[in-house]
């Protein structure tokens, strides 16, 4: 289950070039597993409760960059972003930088992991 982006590649999501670290690498494989099992339980996370069960050195409000990764992961794996489950614990909804209707894609995410666990 290998990441899609590689360590020093150059994505430029929204229109800022971000250059893929070691720690992205290691927060990325750690993250995605999560949360597929999050998607399979039909649920979401909130930001500050995933970065204590990684044990990641974020701020609360410090995934913005980590998200726009591993949607750019998903995008090429052809998967709806799981960073859609990714919630803040005060709205229960996404950061106000998400592209897209965090509701229809999550819906997307939830249809997509059942379908691949079915098949």
């Amino acid at each position: 289950m290998g990441l899609r982006i590689q360590l020093g590649e150059k994505i430029a999501p929204k229109g800022r070039t971000l250059t893929v670290t070691d720690l992205d690498v290691v927060t990325l494989t750690e993250m995605r597993p999560l949360l597929i099992g999050v998607a399979l339980s039909g649920g979401t996370i909130s930001h500050a409760a995933l970065i204590r069960v990684l044990g990641l050195p974020h701020a609360t409000n410090g995934l913005g960059r980590t998200l726009d990764l591993l949607s750019e992961d998903c995008i090429r794996r052809r998967e709806p972003s799981l960073a859609a489950l990714v919630v803040s614990k005060s709205t229960g909804e996404v950061g106000a930088a998400f592209w897209g209707n965090p509701s229809a894609e999550r819906g997307l995410v939830y249809n997509h992991w059942q379908n691949v666990v079915n098949s």
